[in-house]
């Protein structure tokens, strides 16, 4: 049998395969392929054709469908809705936990970094009283960093040499705040990105008499990042296109955190509201504690790379 026949023994059909754009896998060779190859996994797509259909291709796999809308609206005004979702196998009518909260932190990211750096630059943010408040610590850093050292009787020279770099670098970060605020933002995304295992930790050991599996309090965990992320959002955004007026006002969106958790600690968890209640406090009050201590950390750590 000549290999002509064996491929078309094995192809599918041209009905079959219209969909596709190879019937032999460019990568491997097997002649079996669908959507993906089985052999070796690759997509069986060729992007050797016009950019319109290759950025319509693009844009389809990122699922920019009705699963948007079925998950923007109960993510924002249903806690605790999608996770319950989730675990009762409906996972396809909404965007996935992981993807959201990619999506919203990376939003977030980038308009604090955007208004942080805006906020800086702005010519009139110092009042005189705050301007002179900046220069007298400025030049009280100063005056630290040049002491005479020799002059302090009955000190660890370690320690002392320790303290100098600290106040460098203090020094440091008021020249450079735009570069501080870059390196704190980036070391945060990751901070938090490994916190929210810890914080369905804590959802765990609060709601162990809920008996669930550890994955149900990471979802739920995702979902409540994502939320804090999207909220804080559109707090930035609020505040970008009305700087001067109400702009206070919007930070009474953020108490829609704390309802939120709990909220969704009622629904997901099934328990009374006086009782999540609570628990939210319990939950936020640990959670809030331990950002606490990681913002040090992050401020420790940058403050060496400043010294």
């Amino acid at each position: 049998m000549s290999e002509q026949e064996d491929i078309s023994k094995y192809s599918k059909t041209e009905k079959e395969v219209s969909k596709y754009d190879f019937t032999i896998c460019p990568n491997c060779g097997e002649t079996e392929v669908g959507k993906f190859c089985p052999n070796c996994g690759q997509s069986n797509k060729d992007f050797n054709k016009p950019i319109k259909e290759i950025l319509s291709d693009l844009f389809g796999s990122i699922n920019l469908d009705v699963r948007i809308i079925n998950t923007i609206t109960p993510f924002f005004l249903k806690p605790g809705f999608l996770s319950q979702e989730y675990f009762k196998g409906r996972r396809q009518r909404y965007v996935p936990p992981m993807r959201l909260y990619m999506f919203f932190s990376i939003i977030f990211f980038f308009l604090a970094q955007y208004s942080s750096i805006k906020s800086i630059n702005k010519p009139d943010t110092l009042t005189p009283e705050s301007d002179s408040t900046l220069q007298f610590f400025s030049l009280s850093v100063n005056d630290t960093v040049n002491l005479n050292f020799n002059e302090i009787i009955q000190s660890d020279t370690t320690e002392l040499e320790s303290i100098k770099k600290s106040t460098q670098g203090i020094k440091n970060i008021l020249d450079n705040k735009e570069s501080f605020i870059s390196s704190f933002l980036k070391n945060l995304s990751y901070v938090l990105f490994l916190l929210m295992p810890f914080f369905a930790l804590i959802l765990a050991l609060t709601l162990w008499r809920s008996r669930l599996l550890y994955v149900k309090h990471l979802v739920f965990s995702i979902n409540f990042h994502s939320f804090v992320f999207g909220i804080s959002s559109l707090v930035i955004i609020l505040s970008l296109i009305f700087p001067d007026s109400f702009s206070e006002y919007f930070l009474y969106l953020l108490w829609g955190i704390p309802f939120y958790l709990m909220v969704g600690i009622n629904r997901f968890y099934n328990r009374r509201m006086i009782g999540a209640f609570f628990k939210m406090i319990g939950i936020l009050s640990l959670y809030f504690f331990i950002i606490l201590i990681v913002f040090g950390g992050i401020f420790i750590f940058i403050l060496k790379d400043f010294s």
